[in-house]
């Protein structure tokens, strides 16, 4: 345990340099959802501007605008963290270093751009709308806990199993419309909501987008707090068995590599007796022609 603390601090410098390059790389993913962010923000302040749009209408608008913004950060960040988390698991395995490091430094970077989006959403909205910043703070870091547990189980079932990609896009098909940006559930549809509640990614967009409309009100829901804790926790566990399940597979892995090995040794050896023969018996029926 001490020396692959001891190792993790020493490969730090080569670790972020190496993040660093990932994000450099893949930068416009990450910067997409921020400007389109603004894009949006600043167009439909115009349009509120010229059509003296109510101010609970564009409560409404500013609520699907940050629900929008999280899910794309969501979105985008999942994806691009376990597409390289698949690339570097046994690079990093090489160094025995573990890679979910990088995970947690490139998502904390996207944490960063979308907290910052979301507070210039909540410094455009009106005066009499309550926000608050605490709140969207505290749903930003749920949130980055979320991606980098999320990315990390796609990332391990990405080695073990093909076609996740697939999967993946329909998962997150079916989760845009089920999350509060185009479809928000009234108050009269309380059955409906608390089903929907069971989706944690429902718990992160609805948690953001209320703490830039309905400010702290976001947080009084207790019960569902503790869902969610427990529900990452469970994530965990996960993470930890499909760890032990690649290291197992990664043996049985080397061990049928090795045995193939040694059976094409033994097939080459035995073509090689035989082809032996078979040259002999050649040289001896000539030698038996000859003194015929």
């Amino acid at each position: 345990m001490i020396d692959s603390l001891l190792n993790f601090y020493k490969n730090i410098p080569y670790l972020l340099k190496h993040v660093f390059a990932r994000i450099k790389k893949r930068w416009i993913w990450f910067a997409t959802p921020f400007i389109a962010s603004i894009i949006i923000l600043l167009v439909m302040m115009l349009i509120f501007n010229l059509n003296n749009t109510e101010e609970i209408k564009q409560a409404r608008a500013y609520y699907r605008l940050a629900a929008l913004t999280s899910f794309a950060f969501i979105w985008i960040t999942i994806y691009q963290v376990y597409q390289i988390y698949k690339k570097d698991y046994f690079i990093s395995k090489l160094y025995n270093i573990n890679p979910i490091f990088q995970n947690i430094i490139i998502t904390l970077a996207t944490s960063v751009l979308m907290f910052i989006a979301l507070v210039i959403i909540i410094f455009a909205t009106p005066v009499n709308i309550e926000s608050s910043i605490i709140s969207t703070l505290y749903y930003v870091i749920m949130a980055m806990v979320f991606m980098v547990i999320v990315s990390t189980i796609i990332g391990l079932l990405t080695i073990l199993y093909t076609k996740i990609n697939i999967i993946f896009y329909i998962i997150s098909s079916i989760t845009f419309f089920i999350v509060p940006i185009i479809f928000i559930p009234s108050t009269n549809e309380g059955i409906i909501t608390h089903i929907l509640m069971l989706n944690p990614v429902y718990y992160l967009i609805e948690g953001i987008s209320q703490s830039v409309v309905l400010g702290a009100l976001s947080l009084n829901n207790i019960p569902y707090h503790v869902y969610f804790y427990m529900f990452m926790g469970l994530l965990c566990v996960i993470i930890y068995a499909l760890y032990r399940t690649i290291s197992n597979k990664k043996y049985i892995l080397f061990e049928n590599y090795q045995q193939n090995k040694r059976d094409n040794n033994e097939n080459i050896n035995t073509n090689s007796e035989n082809t032996n023969g078979l040259e002999k018996e050649e040289s001896d029926n000539q030698k038996n022609d000859i003194r015929v």
